[in-house]
């Protein structure tokens, strides 16, 4: 089977729509979200509605669960509190209880989806050390998967048990065993990159295989829309800045000595 791993939508309409264009061209039969499907961009409503009638298979996120006042908001910066409180007046009612319905993790064949980690929605796993820790839970926590599929960071990864670290670019045949697949932000990049892109996976069950794919997107027309409800451009496009990189530094630290654990 051909799977299309998607997380970290933020609302970005136009990303959406040229990810799931493209998957659908490309045969995938099935679609995995690893949550964060509102939050940041304007087009919440819209997104949903988009997965729910692809029939896509969806956890929540972090920001999922802070438009639902199911975290606290001093967990998060203030761009991403004023876009929750435009996501609340936004969200219609159906789309409310689609979130609502959301699980936070999630087995699908062999693949066991979750947005942040197996401990927390909130909880950036960026280190090997901390991804082999969960490799190695997988068989106790989830007997029948070989697969694990986080988001949350917004950049695509792949470490293979044992192995370590493999680079996410094109297509790659996966050696036997467990491995984690994360395939990046669809709806915001934090790249270094001249023009924002749209990031996601194509995993082929069958094959063993899977594709990291960074598609170009209308992105004028997304930036219009947050322009309509006065949000910044980060909103869609935050490259990583001085200050921002030196605080992640920081928090890989932290996560080091207590165990990997926010």
């Amino acid at each position: 089977m051909r799977i299309g791993l998607l997380s970290d939508v933020h609302a970005n309409h136009s990303a959406l729509q040229a990810v799931l264009g493209f998957l659908e061209d490309r045969g995938a039969e099935r679609l995995l979200v690893a949550g964060d499907l509102v939050g940041y961009g304007g087009r919440p409503n819209e997104c949903v509605e988009l997965l729910a009638g692809a029939g896509a298979h969806c956890v929540a996120g972090n920001h999922d669960l802070f438009v639902l006042d199911r975290l606290p908001p001093t967990r998060f910066p203030p761009m991403a509190r004023r876009s929750a409180e435009l996501t609340r007046s936004l969200l219609s009612a159906d789309v409310r209880a689609f979130l609502e319905s959301l699980p936070l993790r999630l087995q699908a064949d062999t693949i066991l989806m979750t947005h942040g980690s197996l401990d927390s929605p909130e909880e950036y796993v960026v280190d090997e050390p901390r991804a082999q820790e969960l490799l190695r839970r997988m068989p106790v926590e989830a007997p029948r998967s070989d697969t694990l599929v986080l988001g949350h960071t917004h950049r695509q990864w792949c470490v293979v048990a044992g192995q370590g670290a493999v680079p996410a670019q094109g297509r790659l045949l996966l050696p036997g065993g467990a491995r984690l697949l994360n395939p990046g932000s669809v709806g915001q990049s934090r790249q270094r990159e001249r023009r924002p892109r749209a990031r996601c996976a194509l995993y082929d069950s069958s094959s063993s295989s899977v594709e990291f794919l960074r598609l170009d997107y209308d992105v004028e027309s997304s930036r219009r829309v947050l322009q309509e409800l006065r949000l910044p451009d980060r909103c869609l496009y935050a490259p990583p800045r001085v200050r921002g990189r030196v605080r992640m530094m920081a928090r890989r630290i932290v996560d080091r000595v207590l165990g990997g654990r926010p």
